[in-house]
């Protein structure tokens, strides 16, 4: 539990999660720019492509051009949302060694992540449309999926017989940093985010210290969720 990870380990990873918004020509970039403008003012229902268009000054059809369609730009746009959360991760549990002090790094940022209401408004206009779009769907969870691997790099360098039972632990993860955000959100002057963040840091240090001792050994045809 003491191995530290190499400085190359940790700009391969930067690399891994490059900027989205920087790999996009400077048209892309400048209408994704404005797409998020208009959500922040006006919602979801603020998203429309002449909208877009007339607010990058850009032509219409340079939106299908780069983008496919709208379901391709907001998709984009919950990319970039998700990778300065994966960033923020990594950059924060990287040089840290595994054991007490790197759980203590992940939950610092992800406490960091779920104070971010204004990040997170922007999801939450976006998550609704998402649920109900069969195109939109796959796409982001392809990026939570994306999620989960960061956060379970940040757990341990597991072993394939580790990988299914800290997979689960990162699945928990996100859903109390979601889960936080919401009720943050919410009722900003009521919730303290750091209070839960700290028993989540104690339960994952407890949970993590019984997987990787094999206490938490399941029968063979449990399923490795279950045993969190």
């Amino acid at each position: 539990m003491g191995h530290r990870r190499r400085p190359a380990d940790h700009e391969a990873e930067l690399l891994a999660v490059g900027d989205p918004l920087a790999k996009l020509p400077p048209v892309a970039q400048n209408i994704l720019q404005a797409a998020r403008r208009l959500l922040d003012r006006g919602g979801f229902d603020a998203l429309r492509l002449q909208a877009i268009a007339d607010e990058a000054g850009e032509a219409k059809g340079s939106i299908a051009y780069y983008f496919g369609n709208k379901a391709g730009l907001v998709a984009a746009l919950v990319d970039c949302l998700t990778h300065d959360a994966n960033l923020a991760v990594i950059e924060t549990t990287a040089d840290q060694p595994a054991g007490e002090r790197r759980i203590h790094a992940l939950v610092d940022a992800e406490t960091r992540i779920a104070a971010d209401v204004g990040s997170f408004r922007v999801f939450f206009e976006i998550l609704p449309h998402v649920l109900r779009d069969e195109e939109l769907r796959p796409r982001v969870a392809r990026l939570y999926d994306g999620y989960r691997d960061t956060v379970l790099r940040s757990l341990e360098e597991p072993g394939p017989e580790l990988s299914p039972r800290l997979r689960a632990h990162a699945m928990l993860t996100i859903a109390i940093v979601d889960g936080l955000a919401i009720q943050r959100s919410l009722d900003p002057d009521q919730v303290d985010i750091g209070a839960a963040t700290e028993l989540w840091e104690r339960l994952l240090g407890a949970s993590l210290a019984k997987v990787g001792d094999g206490s938490d050994d399941l029968p063979p045809d449990a399923d490795p969720s279950e045993g969190v």
